[in-house]
């Protein structure tokens, strides 16, 4: 792309039109997105430790891992830190994720730490979960960037891994922190290398709302100060209702029940909200 497709781009984009997420499996950006995961400076990307450490308090309360040692499940497990948090405590887990660097340090750290965690580099849409599992977790608004079709896919799939009885928990945006996180008018800022490009650039964010479909499309243009090209970069995110997603899961062969008091999303940072939606395997 060069400046003059900036210039006249489709405003506002479609959803899911130009891309599903941001590039979290290009080697490069895996690598700088790695950096923010492990930042304890916010909770932009994955949540401090001190928090990571609070959730899995409470879902080994939900899970009965108080009791017994858990085989945990851990979608987009990120570079593995509940996953690795679990396991120090004596449970086994078994992390998926489609960044190669997060998976890397994922892997390094059960290494060093002489943890039972398996983490697997891939698309948790396509991957067998494997089965007998005791909980399964997918956290962090990740239920908000899949359609329906491949979420419905990837709730069915984890049932099929779990035990009867076992536990998924899903921790989705609430639904008026879609829109208020993700639409924005269009800002320019200059940077010597970030997120998108370790080279100096240019970056352009906006946010747009289509309140007939109840989602957000958020868009990056990267322009590059010594070659000038453009590099686009989008993502659609999903409003759901609370019910719906009820309906959802309970269709996949779960049974929705009310999340106890306790869950700590970290939101006292002003990162965006989220709640836990708990629901046992029939």
């Amino acid at each position: 792309m060069k400046i003059a497709d900036i210039v006249n781009r489709i405003v506002p984009p479609q959803p899911w039109a130009e891309g599903e997420k941001i590039p979290w499996d290009e080697p490069g950006f895996s690598e700088r997105m790695l950096k923010e995961h492990l930042s304890q400076d916010h909770n932009d990307v994955s949540r401090r430790f001190d928090i990571v450490h609070r959730q899995v308090d409470y879902l080994e309360r939900v899970a009965g891992g108080l009791d017994h040692d858990l085989k945990v499940l851990d979608l987009a497990c990120g570079p593995g830190f509940h996953s690795l948090d679990f396991a120090r405590r004596g449970h086994s887990t078994h992390g998926i994720d489609f960044s190669p660097a997060s998976i890397k340090w994922a892997r390094s750290s059960a290494e060093e730490q002489s943890l039972g965690s398996e983490f697997v580099h891939g698309d948790v849409r396509t991957m067998e979960f494997g089965t007998d599992f005791d909980l399964a977790i997918l956290l962090f608004g990740e239920i908000n960037v899949f359609n329906s079709t491949d979420l419905s896919l990837i709730v069915g799939n984890a049932r099929a891994a779990l035990k009867s009885d076992g536990v998924l928990l899903l921790e989705p945006h609430e639904p008026e922190a879609v829109r208020a996180n993700f639409e924005s008018s269009p800002s320019w800022s200059s940077h010597s290398s970030g997120l998108f490009s370790e080279r100096p650039h240019m970056l352009l964010e906006e946010g747009f709302w289509h309140g007939d479909v109840k989602m957000a499309v958020k868009r990056w243009y990267v322009l590059d100060a010594e070659t000038g090209e453009v590099t686009p970069y989008s993502q659609t995110v999903v409003q759901h209702t609370k019910d719906d997603l009820v309906q959802m899961v309970e269709a996949e062969g779960f049974t929705v029940s009310e999340a106890p008091g306790g869950w700590s999303a970290g939101n006292e940072d002003g990162s965006p909200d989220f709640y836990p939606l708990i629901a046992t395997a029939k």
